[in-house]
């Protein structure tokens, strides 16, 4: 399988990108820009691929910690692409989120919890990257964050013997979902047309033009009218491209995936570096759920975390 991060060994490549990423924003002297943040590209973006290769091969133990390393990085390079300035300040270089103290007894992973803060990494690139405004001090507990990754799905399924998602399939020129969701929603298919064309990253225009039609059983959802793949809730999709929706109103999240694996990661090496006890019991005692959507995350995020930038840096930049 071919590297696509190669062609950024190139420094005259990286140039021609950067400048063609500023020009396409409307950047003044986009070429001389790209001159001066084309190196701390590269380094950002070699640093961040070194912990991700790391961190496939390392044990599981300290395997959050070269993840988060990793995207920190590849965010920072992501960042350049759309921020040449960065960092103006050193407000942005905190990483924008806090998690809480820990009780000792009874602490539970899936119930932990991550709060926003006004300063960082996680805003500006929210910002930057992908025009969502977050507000500071919100919080998102654990498992609502992990429901967000589609991958974890057939894990959610196991564990609790319930889907948590339905499957979207592709015919033709169009999404097919079973007309459960509706139920599952609490929809009728214009309320559900409605609730597509008003979730992030979605092409309204298609909806009011074309709308979604509901036949024998199925919605179908023309094919261009779904957002671009790796972005977010209400279409997720999974390492192997297979896409599914969640059945639960009150699970979506407007936030795009790579900031899930941003806020999932944080915590997840938080836990790795500072809670060594806890950290060592889980993965000895093996009492609760913590450690079978642990284990599921840590694999399917450095699988995924490749394609998720990938996608970024060759998807988002050629609309």
């Amino acid at each position: 399988m071919s590297d696509p991060f190669i062609p950024f060994e190139s420094i005259s490549y990286t140039k021609r990108f950067l400048a063609d990423c500023y020009e396409r924003q409307s950047f003044a002297n986009a070429k001389t820009v790209s001159y001066h943040t084309s190196y701390s590209f590269i380094y950002h973006l070699q640093q961040g691929r070194l912990y991700l290769q790391q961190a496939a091969q390392a044990p599981i133990e300290i395997k959050p910690m070269l993840l988060f390393y990793g995207i920190v990085q590849m965010l920072k390079a992501c960042v350049l692409t759309v921020d040449p300035f960065y960092p103006e300040n050193s407000t942005v270089l905190a990483h924008g989120v806090t998690a809480r103290k820990r009780k000792k007894q009874g602490y539970r992973f899936l119930d932990d919890e991550i709060k926003v803060q006004k300063n960082g990494l996680f805003l500006h690139f929210l910002d930057k990257m992908f025009h969502v405004k977050q507000m500071p001090d919100e919080k998102y507990k654990m498992n609502f964050l992990l429901k967000q990754v589609a991958d974890m799905h057939p894990l959610y399924s196991t564990m609790h013997n319930q889907d948590i998602s339905i499957a979207v399939t592709q015919k033709s020129q169009s999404y097919m979902i079973s007309d459960t969701i509706l139920d599952d929603l609490h929809m009728t298919a214009n309320r559900f047309s409605l609730f597509l064309e008003q979730s992030p990253n979605s092409k309204s225009w298609f909806y009011r033009q074309k709308g979604i039609t509901a036949l024998k059983q199925q919605i179908t959802v023309p094919l261009h009218a779904a957002p671009t793949r790796y972005q977010s809730a209400p279409w997720l999709s999974t390492c192997d491209g297979d896409i599914y929706m969640l059945r639960k109103r009150e699970d979506y999240c407007s936030l795009p995936e790579l900031s899930i694996h941003y806020l999932l990661l944080y915590n997840l090496s938080m836990i790795c570096r500072y809670e060594a006890e806890w950290w060592g019991e889980l993965h000895h005692t093996f009492e609760g759920n913590d450690l079978p959507f642990i284990k599921q995350f840590l694999t399917s995020t450095t699988k995924k975390l490749p394609l998720l930038f990938e996608h970024y840096l060759f998807s988002i930049h050629e609309r």
